[in-house]
């Protein structure tokens, strides 16, 4: 119950998915199935930080990747994972000492699957004041009735 009252007012979990889930899969497959050490994760890739919600109707990822081109950014959705990638690049360049180093640059990559389905053809990406916001559409879990007249012949 702490965590949820350290997170911003409106902001709700429903606490199935730890946040860092992907991380904690990434060192149990390094440790159990590679032999890895725990805690060593192989990927150079970086993981921005992203808000995922649903309405009725849609599912809605807002990204946090400021000081990336719009169109730096690949999405795609198949085999019913959506995939997010793209880089960021230091925006400075010349000598530069640095007193702290909290923004990442290189390659990132975010890969999500859905807990219903979703249209694929409703897939929209925008990018705005530095989060790209994904949008798609729930496909209905009961199929919806149709109704049709009969011809008289």
């Amino acid at each position: 119950m702490a965590d949820q009252a350290s997170r911003p007012p409106g902001r709700r979990s429903s606490g199935a998915i730890t946040p860092h889930l992907a991380d904690e899969l990434e060192v149990y497959f390094n440790e159990y199935v590679r032999g890895s050490p725990v805690g060593f994760v192989s990927t150079p890739k970086w993981r921005p930080p992203t808000d995922i919600y649903e309405t009725d109707e849609l599912f809605v990822l807002a990204m946090d990747i400021a000081g990336v081109a719009p169109d730096g950014f690949t999405v795609t959705f198949d085999a019913g994972i959506l995939s997010v990638s793209g880089e960021r690049r230091e925006q400075a360049s010349g000598r530069r000492e640095y007193h702290a180093m909290e923004v990442k640059v290189g390659p990132f990559e975010r890969r999500f699957r859905f807990p219903k389905r979703v249209d694929p053809a409703s897939l929209k990406a925008t990018y705005e004041l530095g989060f790209l916001e994904i949008r798609l559409t729930k496909v209905p879990d009961r199929p919806q009735p149709v109704r049709v007249d009969v011809e008289a012949k």
